[in-house]
């Protein structure tokens, strides 16, 4: 009895922690959505604000070595899309622009720009992981 307790106990604290993160990303996506990037919103009692991984990266403070990190980033998550074949077309691109921006001492342009690349690589994997857990959704007559 103690055994089925312990496993009930278990599998409620999953659930409970996947639907925390899937509640936590749509009250993100919300407040994204409603307030723009300088927003902010509460969730379980605790105050977070609506910025992307990447915008945060291009908040440092606009130089040679943290532009350079920036693109060496995007070109890395760049990488690791195309190995799973999500990257998306204009990403390279971008990852060009942000060296060009880079060689001519523009370095916010280019953290701006190569956070720009970045955030499309790291959206090419999240549509490969939505593609892995959805993929029987595309099989005909189901």
């Amino acid at each position: 009895m103690k055994k089925i307790a312990m496993i009930a106990a278990v599998a409620a604290l999953t659930t409970s922690t996947l639907a925390s993160a899937e509640s936590f990303q749509k009250a993100f996506d919300t407040a994204r959505a409603q307030q723009g990037a300088n927003g902010t919103f509460e969730w379980n009692g605790k105050k977070y604000n609506t910025l992307r991984e990447e915008e945060v990266m291009a908040m440092k403070p606009a130089n040679k070595a943290n532009a350079e990190a920036l693109i060496a980033a995007a070109e890395a998550k760049h990488k690791e899309a195309q190995e799973a074949g999500f990257a998306w077309r204009d990403t390279k691109k971008r990852i060009g622009e942000a060296q060009a921006a880079l060689e001519a001492g523009k370095f916010q342009e280019a953290m701006d720009v190569a956070a720009r690349a970045h955030y499309q690589a790291r959206m090419g994997l999240v549509q490969r992981d939505y593609a892995e857990k959805h993929w029987i959704d595309a099989v005909p007559g189901k």
